[in-house]
């Protein structure tokens, strides 16, 4: 009954036993295989460990390459803002000052001396849905088509109804971009990609395929503890069987 339960769950936890085998050879040599300096991008894993993908990131249409913006983290050159829990929805730089709009909070941010300032934050009477500028003018558009003008103190005023906005407001839209640029903001939040150490060892556990497998990788785990005692058992106890045959044939001999 035992020879035939260790062969059972042997050949049931084979295959488990040799993907914890290989990986496991290649863990213990990390810089022969190259897994410290390996990096994946792949808009799969990433979207498996919960980073940031490609699509997430957006640019101004007007081709301002040094801003970037993935969801709610603004990204100027090599510097990262996060300004809070909603997506940022519109953006207007003009020369160091950055105007950017989360549906109904405003932030007017300095780029000075290599930093991203916070100068004032405002919230919003109304729920905008895009910023822009009119005759050199900040202006944002609600969602009911109504236009307001901004100044510098992020004070606001309903724009009079003689100004013809409809036709001379110039939209600041984002855009998708890339996938060199958006690697490149990405980079910038979440780091290089997802090291091949990283992906090897999940790989290793159990933990890249979910929590199941990993529960099916700690069973096989104390199934192969199991195999180690049965198998010395069945070994001892033949070799037991084989001495007493012995025993029992030099007797008849004598």
């Amino acid at each position: 009954m035992l020879k035939k339960l260790h062969k059972i769950i042997g050949l049931s936890v084979c295959i488990i036993v040799i993907h914890l085998s290989i990986t496991g050879i290649i863990l213990m040599y990390p810089s022969t295989f190259k897994l410290l300096d390996t990096y994946y991008t792949n808009s799969y894993l990433y979207n498996l460990y919960g980073m940031f993908k490609a699509s997430d990131v957006k640019v101004l249409e007007s081709n301002d390459i040094d801003i970037g913006v993935i969801k709610s983290k603004l990204i100027v050159s090599d510097m990262v803002l996060e300004t809070g829990n909603r997506d940022i929805i519109g953006i207007l730089k003009i020369n160091n000052l950055i105007y950017v709009l989360k549906n109904n909070f405003l932030f007017l941010i300095e780029d000075v001396d290599f930093q991203l300032e916070v100068l004032r934050k405002e919230e919003l009477p109304f729920s905008a849905k895009s910023i822009g500028i009119s005759n050199n003018e900040v202006i944002l558009k609600d969602v009911k088509n109504k236009y307001y003008i901004i100044n510098e103190d992020l004070n606001f005023f309903l724009a009079p109804k003689n100004k013809d906005l409809n036709t001379k407001y110039s939209k600041s839209n984002l855009i998708s971009t890339d996938k060199e640029t958006a690697g490149y903001f990405l980079s910038q939040v979440q780091g290089p990609g997802i090291q091949a150490l990283r992906l090897l060892t999940d790989l290793h556990n159990g933990r890249f395929f979910g929590p199941l497998v990993m529960i099916i990788f700690s069973i096989t785990s104390l199934a192969v503890i199991f195999l180690a005692i049965s198998g010395t058992w069945i070994s001892l106890n033949i070799k037991l069987k084989r001495n007493a045959y012995k025993k029992r044939k030099h007797r008849r001999h004598n």
